[in-house]
């Protein structure tokens, strides 16, 4: 992993797979931190041909390289849809093939400003940039953790376990100002 940049305006929750509280937590984060400022949502699948069973049908073919389409509050079942409905002002769902998701966060960047506040669900993303918070969500069984998401783990700021988190703790524990967001406690 090279050393990426750096974004303090940016918080990413990654999991180590599916259903797992990803969403919710960001959810939680963007309806609690839209309320001071304007907090932009991002998810991200990067598609790796050995890993179609923790995307599901996020997996489909690709037209090319990634696509990036803005929620428009049509699907009630996408998690895009939460975060659009938690208080997030413009949703992305960028899908990429791994290798092209620096391409696909530089074609984002043309649709809003590079210094938004975002909310992105993804553990991929991490690899390209270092955001001011990354939080890891994990089962409390290692069985069901992807090798790729345990390497992310020396990065992480915070690892929660998915049977416990505390959603008011995690809240209380954050801070966001104009150098982005940042750990209190």
């Amino acid at each position: 992993m090279s050393i990426p940049i750096f974004l303090g305006n940016v918080l990413i929750v990654a999991g180590t797979g599916r259903n797992i509280g990803k969403t919710t937590l960001a959810c939680q984060l963007i309806a609690h931190f839209s309320k001071q400022k304007e907090i932009f949502g991002l998810k991200i699948t990067s598609i790796y041909p050995d890993e179609d069973a923790f995307h599901g049908l996020k997996s489909k073919a690709l037209d090319g390289e990634f696509e990036i389409t803005q929620e428009h509050l049509t699907n009630p079942n996408k998690d895009t849809y939460r975060m659009k409905q938690a208080g997030a002002s413009k949703v992305f769902f960028i899908r990429t093939k791994d290798a092209y998701l620096n391409e696909a966060l530089e074609a984002l960047f043309t649709q809003i400003d590079k210094k938004s506040i975002i909310v992105c669900e993804s553990a991929s993303l991490r690899n390209f940039l270092q955001p001011g918070l990354f939080f890891m969500i994990r089962p409390t069984d290692e069985l069901f953790i992807k090798e790729r998401s345990r390497k992310l783990f020396p990065f992480a700021d915070r690892i929660f376990i998915s049977e416990n988190i505390n959603h008011t703790d995690i809240i209380q524990s954050i801070g966001l100002d104009e150098f982005g967001w940042k750990l209190l406690k």
